[in-house]
């Protein structure tokens, strides 16, 4: 039941981040397209915050050896894990070519559902796999990859003698700070389904946790940064991007006299990653041999299509400028021969038919690819990266930046870093070596430490709805009710933290009291809405957005059911604390918002 408005006020106090201090801490990078983890002991990470240990993953039949595997789950037909990252691959191809797939599940590069879904995401929201017509709860699919990660690590340790049990660690996942509150409350669940402790798990943005491990890195590391000058000085600012796969993440970062890191302007970003160059080349494929034919060549030959891309991820960290040459890509004859018998003509004639006849020449398994054509697939990727970080530092907000940190994997491209040192010629961009680690290890350093980051910045308006009392000179007819005898005005947005509103880290940044609607209420539901304008009036208009609800439980006897809700907002995740105010009490305050 909604609830009545009775009055409001504004409280700074502390609340303890409490973590307890145990004996590790492990990250998982859940990745769009590659996923990890790392670790470290207490006693390591005293004496030296860098001692961060990773794992390092083969990649099939090539040898390949990575500090990252794919994001990819394969499940059987009862829904049960039968492996992950690179053997899943190499497994569902095997299957594909023995034709005895048809009854597994496999979901690749799935993160992106939880920013791309078009409808609101809830417990049940379903992810489809690669085929398009098998699906399953998302949820389940995310916690089968964590519960993965968070084994392999387990018997890790133990093959090393290491001693250590669950209970010993501290957890800490890793997601995008442009995320909302349902997608990191939803990855809470999903890590809780994989079987770690709510209270021993944290969340941790990915650009601050990049941030952090830049900052104690040594000079000599951060490509770009001069012997004495020093990028992470007290005043300095700098902009992090973190171009993953998926999304690119970008925040301003102020170094603050005690060592701490504030947020100059609230996180932002987009679909920019890695996989946008992905996308590129598929859609040039697609204009040669026609829409739906890759959906129909990755079903038929499944095997041929996952080392297509894998080839393409290969050539596309690799280049390094659009000087004249070409790049070969290796292209499943199968396709070919697939196209040709679908169309009745030979592909060679096709392509001569489209823009890209004189950059493109597709001989047998071979597709050689003019440089500058392929370059030019970073494009869509590269132009919403620039125009998005040109737009941020034109902002009085973030004046005085002149240090760009590039890190996560997208970063480690040759072309991606000469575009933004040539888009920004007056800034210092700066590239540590571990570019693709640096989210990974810097999460493990904030489990450590999550003090670090002191402020953040409100990404939009946050309030509650409410019922006050109707005033006819002010509120619209259409918001008149009457409740016990009297009139109340409905659907007030009652705004708690304002878009852009710096936020010290777990300090009360609003306290309001609210008391029940109806007298015989035992529970209190407060809707929680979000907005992206500054002083929204009601929860209806435009900009404005349900994120989910509070529940509070009142005192069973007594009339005198008045509750404060204090609102801590600085962390990477929303928390609440719920007072009777009658008796002192602290009472059960439970956000939910993946109803």
């Amino acid at each position: 039941m909604f609830v009545d408005l009775l009055q409001e006020g504004v409280k700074f106090t502390t609340m303890a981040c409490a973590q307890e201090d145990r004996l590790m801490t492990a990250a998982i990078d859940f990745g769009t397209t590659y996923s990890g983890y790392c670790f470290s002991f207490r006693h390591d990470f005293e004496n030296d915050p860098l001692k961060v240990s990773a794992n390092t993953w083969t990649a099939g039949t090539a040898g390949l050896v990575s500090l990252k595997t794919p994001t990819t789950v394969l499940l059987d037909g009862d829904g049960k894990l039968v492996t992950f990252g690179y053997e899943a691959e190499d497994r569902y191809s095997e299957l594909a070519d023995d034709e005895e797939h048809g009854d597994y599940f496999y979901f690749r590069r799935f993160k992106m559902t939880l920013f791309n879904s078009s409808s609101r995401l809830t417990r049940d929201t379903m992810l489809k796999d690669i085929t398009g017509g098998k699906q399953m709860r998302a949820i389940t699919v995310f916690a089968h990859a964590i519960r993965y990660l968070k084994e392999h690590m387990l018997k890790t340790l133990d093959q090393r003698g290491a001693g250590i049990k669950a209970r010993d660690i501290n957890w800490v996942l890793t997601v995008p700070a442009i995320w909302d509150d349902p997608s990191k409350q939803f990855m809470r669940e999903a890590a809780e389904e994989a079987g770690i402790n709510r209270a021993q798990l944290m969340i941790s943005l990915e650009p601050e946790a990049a941030s952090l491990f830049c900052k104690y890195l040594p000079i000599e590391k951060l490509q770009g940064v001069d012997k004495g000058i020093g990028a992470f000085k007290p005043g300095s600012r700098y902009l992090v991007l973190d171009a993953g796969g998926g999304t690119v993440d970008i925040t301003v970062h102020e170094v603050q006299f005690n060592g701490t890191l504030k947020e100059l302007d609230k996180a932002s970003g987009g679909a920019w990653g890695g996989t946008r160059v992905d996308e590129s080349f598929k859609e040039m494929l697609e204009e040669i041999v026609g829409p739906g034919m890759l959906e129909e060549f990755a079903l038929s030959h499944t095997a041929d299509y996952i080392d297509l891309f894998r080839d393409f991820e290969t050539k596309k960290r690799n280049v390094k400028d659009d000087a004249p040459g070409k790049i070969t890509i290796r292209i499943p004859i199968s396709l070919q021969e697939l196209y040709e018998e679908r169309s009745g003509e030979e592909i060679k004639k096709k392509i001569r038919q489209t823009r890209y006849k004189d950059d493109l020449t597709w001989v047998g398994d071979r597709l050689r690819i003019n440089k500058p054509c392929f370059v030019n697939l970073f494009s869509a990727a590269c132009d919403g990266m620039v125009d998005h970080v040109k737009k941020l530092l034109r902002s009085p907000k973030v004046r005085g930046t002149n240090n760009i940190l590039m890190v996560g994997g997208f970063s480690e491209s040759p072309l991606l870093q000469k575009r933004i040192r040539d888009e920004f010629s007056d800034c210092r961009v700066i590239i540590p070596q571990e570019a693709g680690l640096a989210v990974l290890k810097g999460a493990v350093i904030f489990g450590h430490q999550p003090a670090t980051i002191a402020a953040r910045i409100a990404k939009c308006t946050y309030g509650i709805e409410t019922n006050t009392s109707f005033d006819a000179r002010k509120h619209p007819q259409s918001k008149k009710k009457v409740v016990e005898g009297k009139e109340k005005c409905k659907e007030v947005f009652d705004k708690h933290v304002a878009i852009g509103q710096q936020l010290e880290v777990d300090e009360v940044q609003s306290e309001k009291s609210y008391f029940p609607l109806y007298s015989n209420q035992t529970k209190v539901a407060l809707p929680v809405y979000s907005s992206t304008m500054d002083n929204p009036n009601f929860v209806d208009e435009a900009g404005c957005s349900y994120l989910g609800k509070l529940t509070v439980d009142l005192p069973q006897y007594g009339s005198d059911k008045e509750v404060s809700t204090n609102f801590i907002f600085g962390g990477t995740e929303l928390k609440v604390q719920a007072i009777v105010k009658s008796t002192g009490e602290v009472t059960t305050a439970n956000f939910d918002f993946l109803e």
